[in-house]
């Protein structure tokens, strides 16, 4: 049902990192965005398309500046009004056009979405099918994004990067006047790739299993093998020469280590 939907957006949205503000109605929107970029020490500034849903809120009843218009990548913040959502992944659909400038979508460092809760659904199926039935056969926006939490990516050695290639801040600013959400717990998703493993317990040492493939509490042991001989300091400064060697020849002439990044 309803509820259900919610709040299973609620939850994908926050595991994928971004964050979600509810209100009750969209008169308490505009507050809602103010305090979210005074909570972040963010300038009270944004930038927002030409959408009649956006248009209508009483941005004056705030302190923001509000500019209109597509971004050149000067804004720190961008404002959009949401096609729809999909519950299952906690994504949005944005469409591109006047009403909602796509370089919205990308090029301000912070990235904040207004979106009705009677347009989250369940799926990206059900998604494609509201957008064909509001533009009609050929006559879809020139792009349709789906946007999953900030900008992110860990193909460095595995390191997550928020911000690589967008916005590293996606808050979602839910109206909700039916109380849809009022079943999601905003303190159960922790953002992806946020928090390190906790330590582990137990020994890393491996005890040989018998043939049978059983613990082995009465079967023999194997005798561990000799220690091998610690290497003299002669030895060791030899071995760290070489390695040296090594590493300066795998860099080529024109980029040495020192000039290098980490």
């Amino acid at each position: 049902g309803p509820r259900e939907r919610i709040a299973l957006f609620v939850e994908m949205a926050l595991a994928s990192a971004a964050t979600v503000d509810v209100v009750r109605d969209e008169a308490t929107a505009p507050g809602a965005v103010a305090r979210f970029l005074r909570d972040h020490n963010l300038a009270p500034a944004l930038r927002r398309g030409g959408d009649a849903r956006l248009a209508r809120l009483p941005w004056g009843e705030t302190a923001l500046t509000v500019a209109e218009g597509r971004s050149f990548g000067d804004d720190p913040v961008g404002l959009s009004a949401a096609f729809g959502a999909v519950a299952e992944t906690g994504t949005l659909l944005l469409t591109s056009g006047p009403d909602n400038p796509t370089s919205l979508n990308f090029l301000p460092d912070t990235h904040v979405v207004v979106l009705d809760a009677a347009d989250v659904g369940a799926t990206y199926e059900e998604l494609w099918g509201r957008a064909r039935a509001r533009y009609g056969a050929g006559v879809l926006p020139r792009v349709v994004n789906w946007i999953t939490g900030p900008s992110r990516s860990a193909d460095i050695e595995q390191i997550l990067l928020m911000g690589a290639h967008g916005p590293r801040r996606l808050h979602v600013v839910l109206i909700d006047p039916d109380h849809a959400a009022d079943e999601a717990d905003a303190d159960v998703a922790t953002p992806a790739g946020s928090t390190p493993a906790g330590p582990q317990g137990g020994s890393t040492l491996a005890v040989a299993p018998s043939a049978d493939g059983g613990g082995g509490g009465d079967q023999p042991s194997t005798p561990p093998s000799p220690a091998k001989p610690s290497e003299t300091p002669d030895e060791k400064q030899e071995e760290d020469e070489r390695l040296d060697e090594e590493l300066d020849d795998s860099f080529p002439a024109s980029d040495p280590p020192s000039q290098t990044q980490p």
